[in-house]
């Protein structure tokens, strides 16, 4: 039972994570990319449907990212080139992925609502010996798809790019002061562009985790984790480990909610809710610490 409960509770992080480590680049350039969500779901559609016409779950991934990369570079060409609202193109954004995917879904799939995919095979779980054969926790680390293991590996990846590269160092500083990055020769507008890109590449993984396991595209698939890995960029404070630390607290919160939704009689859509109760609960903390420091 715990051990099915940890594994719910990985599937439910990794997209947000995903998202959430997108995000972070952004963050440390200087501009939060709201359009997290929206990059997210237009992956979730294209991923399955990729790997439903090819059959190749790798074209799928591949095509997730493709998509979601080409938004943010879309958001980035808006609020960078031609000086457009950042926040307004990230908005934009998700309005026009939500309904592009149901437009899509109705006119290609000739459904609005869930559409199931099998001319492809789903990720399989893998078993690994050595983490198998661990006392107590060898059936929790073990049996996750490839994108979920992938996920863990890339806030590693991400803490050593950000901390520990020429680029992490440059990229928090044009967050932090561009006018002094300017002036040792560093492109503002190059990082930022590259963190939307990067941003993207992310969020196309989260797409692709969150649908291609299930082999299902249902209209507004995201329900809000792109708004969720958000607040995770928020609360990590730059940081990727923080990012991991948020992101498993909201993942959490959503296995508790289908946890719940199976073992009790109260209304699933009040149940619902929990993730988001934990989010809101999350800021009004973090933004209730940050008053008492500046006080």
């Amino acid at each position: 039972m715990i051990g099915e409960f940890i594994h719910t509770v990985v599937s439910m992080t990794v997209p947000i994570l995903l998202a959430a480590l997108g995000g972070l680049f952004t963050d440390l350039s200087g501009i939060l990319n709201i359009g997290l969500e929206g990059m997210m779901l237009s992956s979730c559609f294209f991923s399955v449907l990729a790997a439903d016409m090819t059959g190749s779950v790798v074209v799928g991934v591949l095509s997730g990212i493709a998509i979601s990369t080409a938004f943010a570079g879309i958001t980035a060409f808006l609020g960078i080139k031609l000086r457009a609202n950042i926040f307004v193109a990230g908005l934009a954004t998700n309005l026009m992925s939500a309904g592009l995917t149901v437009f899509l879904s109705s006119t290609l799939l000739g459904s609005k609502g869930t559409v199931t995919f099998t001319s492809f095979e789903p990720l399989s779980r893998l078993q690994i010996p050595l983490l198998n054969d661990l006392p107590l926790l060898g059936r929790a680390l073990s049996g996750y798809n490839i994108l979920e293991y992938l996920a863990f590996a890339l806030v590693i990846i991400t803490y050593f790019v950000v901390f520990k590269t020429p680029y992490g160092y440059h990229l928090q500083t044009v967050g932090k002061n561009p006018e002094t990055a300017r002036s040792v020769g560093i492109s503002v507008e190059k990082h930022i562009v590259l963190s939307f890109l990067l941003s993207g590449v992310f969020c196309g993984l989260a797409g692709a985790a969150l649908s291609l396991p299930m082999r299902v595209f249902v209209g507004g698939m995201s329900s809000g984790r792109g708004w969720i890995a958000l607040v995770a960029v928020v609360l990590g404070r730059g940081n990727p480990l923080g990012v991991l630390v948020a992101s498993l607290i909201f993942g959490a919160a959503s296995a508790l909610s289908n946890l719940l939704q199976a073992v009790t009689n109260l209304s699933a859509d009040l149940l619902l809710t929990i993730p988001f109760f934990v989010t809101l609960t999350s800021m009004v903390v973090y933004a209730m610490r940050k008053q008492v420091k500046h006080d």
